[in-house]
């Protein structure tokens, strides 16, 4: 895999042109001001990672990034019964789905599906799959493929809805808020508006899902991964970085830079913006660099709306810090030429990354 030179603030990047921040633009002057704003932190930061060489050095920052997660987040709520309830159990052909909910905070309901392959280790890796902006949550087509696959190849999956996706719709009585995009807005806006990081619910559901696999008797504890695409890349990244039970973690199509991301399509969903972020000196190959020296892989697509030139820069700064961890090759990336979509070639590399830090080897072939 090629080894791209990074992008620097101030240059203008020409590989694709889907640039939207015009200087001059009267009707984005608010833009380019809060931008410009950005861009000084974001520059303050770069110079801060420059200096960083040992693994000590590296560790203090990896405190530092922990601690600026846990005062974006607020304080997670006190860990309640889960008090899970399957609901009926589906029989296919090399393995079972039992449909099931729980409750990752005292009557807020996550529904889910524990995929279980009929021939499996005694105690079997699983991973944790995380969905993207689909109404139908894990029942997409596209994640079915990617779910199904890694269950033919021997993990248990638990695949859980993301609130206001699959059977978490919460707007059912007006066409104004229909989408995924605007189940989390809506409701966003508000939590911003209390003070709270509307991705704090995200997560939580994510740490509880962790905490339902752990209760089942098949998984192995010591061989837990997650992933996701588009928005469940969003939340792969945000529950690995702050949840240590997660070994590997493969994001898919999210992972850019702010600076990119600025000058592109700009912000996305509530739940994808934590408070002070870039005030207090985040950017996203934060995210992948606290998890050092764990097996990680950055999932991207050349054409994605998550600018391909971030994700290049994210990988090249987060090899840094894995080097000095003595672990460069735990940090990977696999990108095709490809939209917003999941790819063959995108596909095996995720199933092969799993299946050799998960301890599950086995073709990587995509049925």
């Amino acid at each position: 895999m090629a080894v791209h030179a990074p992008l620097r603030a101030q240059e203008v990047p020409t590989v694709y042109d889907y640039w939207k921040l015009e200087r001059g633009n009267a009707s984005q002057y608010l833009y380019q001001g809060l931008s410009d704003r950005a861009f000084s932190l974001l520059e303050k930061r770069q110079g801060e990672i420059g200096k960083l060489q040992t693994q000590t050095d590296w560790q203090r920052r990896q405190a530092y990034v922990r601690q600026q997660l846990a005062k974006a987040l607020g304080p997670f709520p006190e860990k309640t019964p889960l008090q899970p309830v399957v609901t009926g159990v589906l029989h296919k052909t090399g393995y079972s789905v039992e449909k099931l909910y729980y409750q990752s905070r005292p009557g807020y309901y996550v529904s889910a599906a524990l995929f279980l392959p009929n021939q499996r280790a005694q105690k079997a890796p699983a991973i944790i799959f995380c969905s993207g902006h689909t109404d139908q949550g894990f029942r997409s087509e596209t994640y079915q493929q990617m779910i199904l696959n890694y269950v033919g190849k021997g993990f248990i999956v638990l695949a859980f809805d993301p609130i206001g996706q699959g059977e978490r719709i919460q707007y059912q009585d007006t066409d104004l808020f229909k989408g995924a995009t605007k189940e989390h807005s809506y409701p966003g806006a508000q939590s911003f508006l209390a003070g709270i990081s509307p991705a704090q619910y995200f997560i939580w559901d994510g740490i509880r899902s962790v905490d339902y696999l752990l209760s089942r008797p098949e998984v192995d504890p010591l061989r837990i991964g997650i992933t996701g695409r588009s928005g469940g890349g969003t939340q792969s990244a945000y529950i690995a970085a702050v949840d240590d039970r997660i070994l590997a973690a493969a994001p898919e199509c999210y992972i850019t830079s702010f600076d990119k991301l600025l000058r592109s399509n700009g912000p996305q969903d509530a739940e994808q913006n934590l408070l002070h972020a870039l005030k207090n000196g985040l950017d996203l190959a934060d995210l992948l660099e606290v998890r050092a020296p764990k097996p990680t892989l950055i999932v991207a697509t050349t054409r994605d709306m998550f600018s391909i030139q971030g994700a290049r820069d994210s990988y090249i700064e987060a090899r840094k810090a894995f080097k000095a961890f003595g672990k460069i090759e735990h940090m990977n990336m696999t990108e095709d030429d490809a939209g917003h979509a999941s790819t063959l070639k995108n596909r095996e590399s995720t199933y092969a990354f799993f299946q050799k830090y998960l301890n599950n080897p086995g073709s990587s072939k995509d049925q």
